[in-house]
């Protein structure tokens, strides 16, 4: 231990700067959470997960979702579309409002999108509790036959922050 720290000014340095640092670990840990987004009806199956930041320039990272087109209807190609942030087309995500909106195209032929858009608000007894609905479009060239397809799904949409 140096000589400042044995005076009472050095200790006094020394704990607020011991402070300043615990201070300053703890603020961090609460500036991010995590998002979890779940459908399962008739139509699909989706789960998404991501970490987002708190504050007026909050952003989404490590966003991972999957989405297992179940109807019977839907094309074989939508059976199964893993995707990652460069899907999420615009998220907002503020008080009491959560929405979503993704887009993806097949990187294979023929050509083919998917348009999923959730819209979901908190429940007051809960403010980390999100229900709400959502909106899948499906499209397609060429893949049913030769012929073009549009598909149009709703349902509902739950999701959790943390």
């Amino acid at each position: 231990m140096g000589f400042a720290a044995r005076t009472p000014w050095g200790r006094a340095r020394s704990f607020i700067l011991s402070l300043a640092l615990l201070l300053a670990g703890g603020s961090c840990a609460g500036a991010t959470g995590t998002l979890d987004c779940s459908i399962d009806d008739k139509a699909i199956a989706f789960e998404a997960q991501a970490v987002f930041s708190h504050g007026l320039a909050s952003s989404f990272s490590n966003f991972r979702a999957e989405l297992n087109a179940r109807a019977k209807d839907a094309p074989p190609a939508f059976a199964k579309v893993e995707m990652d942030g460069t899907a999420l087309a615009h998220h907002w995500f503020r008080g009491n409002e959560l929405r979503l909106h993704l887009y993806q195209e097949r990187a294979d032929a023929p050509f083919g999108s998917l348009e999923l858009v959730i819209m979901a608000r908190s429940r007051d007894t809960d403010e980390t509790a999100f229900a709400g609905r959502y909106e899948l479009r499906l499209f397609g060239a060429g893949v049913d036959g030769g012929k073009d397809f549009e598909r149009t799904y709703r349902g509902r949409a739950t999701c959790s922050a943390g």
